[in-house]
């Protein structure tokens, strides 16, 4: 038996998964049970669920059945007998090189599908998913040939890719259908009308490689069963609580805007949720989730299933229609996606791993350009400075200046401290201080963070420099960032600090650090703008006339007084640098948000190595 078009998880009910209060396994045996007799005769499983439960629950109820009467999909993937849980994590992927190397994927496949088959009660599966794959997973050959002998030996009448837990895996998707299309039947996706984004990016692929697909998380969350109001209160350990705040009341205003398109047609709320998914090619077939919320009120688990059930095969919404609906739920960068990512740089883990040359060119291949398709403006893991979008894609560096400024006492010339700095090869400026007659200051600058442990300390270590006496308490160190609305986000980070640093006709400066109290962080960020703004304003008419130009620097954690910026002012008199720093004190931001300013160094530059004749 082939797929229907509405099919039932065992992961329904939460005995498996922590969405809504868990049923028990009886009550999930009976609604197992009224499936099958209402119709919705495609059961989805997998070996993880409950370490092999789901698999004898399903079993010891279907097998009641004639064989034929309903399709039983499967999936393996996570190795829950060598594995060990990870927490939240869960169980890692067989294809884990701590658990086995490669030469063992094939017995490993075929080990997992003969026991969750015997826990079926079964002798085959009508579908067997490679469940919730890590980068081994969509990219080896190895896995795949080990896939096909299940479908060559009868263990399975089809193969299908399973992607998840979570939202993304686009390019590693594609790149799978790409590589492995010819084996591949099925793909089961997150798809639904609050969520269009990034699932149907994947349609294209799978329509030109002749792959159906299956859309699960069709209600969002349970929104789509129509009785989860404003304000409700989610489980302590119910998955959903992790959401972001205000998913409900946000995602319920959208609905209502659907609402007129399900009462034209005469469809419940997930019914339309179903339609919209069912009215993109290549699905055809939806497993939403069927919850049964805490409360007396709550609409029974079963209720939902008998709506279900009921879902037209046919699909009702015209073209237009669709469109609409998605575009009212255009959810496009609105959260972190998983699998291969620009924006993660760590080491591959289990469901996040680094954009790799052949992904990129699979972006190319399908127009996708990662940085504006696959973009979460808020994601953590991202490093990257950012800057001001340019046609709707965010500028991104990950390249920056790190800037340190040394100040040392007891110099009696400059010669030798000059000559030193240019065997060095050092970008880097010396300073003499105006307030230390035998005072100096040393600003070096590097796009290598390593360079102030290597280069930079072998210098200060060196003749003559180690004559001197170094002053810590004016040791000032940051690294050059991006505030989210530079034009030229390259500019910003790299070159304009050096021009600033390097320029013969600017040689007096002012070095100082600071930091902002804590109150300022809790402020709306509309409120941070304007008094930022402020701030830039008098910076700009200063370097505007020519008197004075900045090089802005974060420290955060690379202070030990707990400072977070340092602020270099550079010109060609000294002066207007004091009087920037007066104009400062008004302002919002220095006089009620301001913690600490300074020490302040002070200094003419005698020596740049950027500058030329130097």
């Amino acid at each position: 038996m082939d797929l229907q078009h509405t099919v039932f998880g065992m992961w329904n009910g939460g005995h498996f998964l922590h969405f809504g209060e868990d049923i028990g396994a009886e009550r999930l045996k009976a609604l197992v049970r009224k499936s099958y007799d209402l119709g919705v005769r495609t059961f989805i499983t997998a070996d993880v669920y409950g370490e092999g439960e789901s698999d004898r629950i399903a079993g010891e109820v279907l097998s009641a059945y004639p064989r034929d009467s309903y399709c039983l999909v499967g999936g393996i993937g996570h190795d829950f007998i060598k594995g060990q849980r990870d927490g939240e994590k869960g169980f890692p992927r067989f294809t884990d090189p701590s658990l086995r190397p490669a030469s063992e994927y094939e017995s490993y496949i075929r080990t997992s599908v003969e026991e969750s088959l015997k826990r079926c009660r079964t002798d085959h599966f009508d579908l067997v998913f490679l469940h919730n794959p890590d980068q081994t997973g969509y990219e080896s050959p190895v896995v795949w040939d080990a896939m096909a002998k299940l479908k060559a030996e009868g263990k399975t009448r089809m193969l299908g890719l399973a992607p998840g837990p979570a939202n993304g895996f686009t390019l590693d998707i594609i790149q799978c259908f790409e590589k492995y299309g010819e084996r591949i039947d099925w793909a089961m996706i997150i798809l639904n009308p609050l969520e269009p984004w990034p699932g149907s990016y994947c349609f294209a692929a799978a329509k030109k490689h002749n792959i159906k697909v299956l859309t699960r998380v069709v209600d969002y969350g349970g929104l789509f069963h129509g009785y989860i109001r404003p304000g409700h209160r989610f489980g302590r350990n119910d998955h959903r609580s992790f959401r972001p705040a205000g998913w409900v009341e946000e995602g319920l205003k959208k609905i209502d805007q659907m609402r007129p398109i399900a009462e034209r047609h005469n469809l419940s709320l997930l019914h339309l949720a179903c339609q919209w998914t069912m009215g993109h090619d290549p699905v055809e077939a939806v497993v939403p989730t069927l919850l049964q919320e805490a409360g007396p009120d709550a609409k029974p688990v079963e209720a939902q299933l008998e709506d279900l059930a009921k879902l037209p095969a046919k699909k009702l919404l015209s073209p237009e229609e669709v469109a609409a609906i998605t575009k009212i739920g255009d959810n496009k960068g609105c959260m972190q996606l998983k699998g291969a990512s620009r924006q993660y740089s760590g080491p591959p883990q289990g469901d996040q791993w680094a954009m790799t040359p052949q992904l990129e060119e699979v972006a190319r291949r399908w127009n996708f350009r990662p940085d504006r398709d696959f973009y979460f403006a808020g994601d953590p893991r991202d490093m990257r400075e950012k800057g001001l979008p340019i046609r709707g894609e965010p500028q991104l560096e990950d390249r920056r200046l790190f800037i340190q400024l040394q100040c040392f006492t007891g110099a009696n010339g400059a010669g030798t401290l000059v000559e030193a700095m240019k065997k060095s090869q050092l970008e880097c400026v010396l300073y003499s201080s105006a307030n230390d007659p035998h005072g100096v200051g040393v600003l070096v600058l590097s796009e290598n963070e390593n360079t102030f442990v290597t280069t930079a300390r072998d210098l200060f270590n060196s003749d003559p420099f180690q004559k001197l006496v170094p002053v810590p308490a004016m040791t000032m160190f940051g690294r050059t960032y991006g505030g989210g609305r530079e034009p030229d986000l390259k500019d910003w980070l790299l070159d304009k600090p050096r021009r600033n640093a390097m320029n013969g006709d600017c040689p007096w400066a002012i070095w100082y650090p600071l930091r902002r109290k804590g109150a300022f962080y809790r402020l709306p960020d509309a409120e941070k703008g304007k008094i930022l703004f402020e701030h830039g304003m008098i910076g700009r008419n200063y370097g505007n006339a020519g008197l004075a130009f900045d090089i802005r620097l974060e420290c955060f954690g690379m202070d030990p007084n707990d400072n977070e910026f340092v602020i270099g002012l550079v010109g060609p008199r000294l002066h207007p640098l004091s009087k920037l720093i007066a104009d400062m004190r008004p302002t919002t931001q220095t006089s009620e948000y301001m913690d600490k300013l300074g020490p302040f160094f002070v200094g003419k530059a005698i020596w740049q190595s950027g500058v030329k004749g130097s």
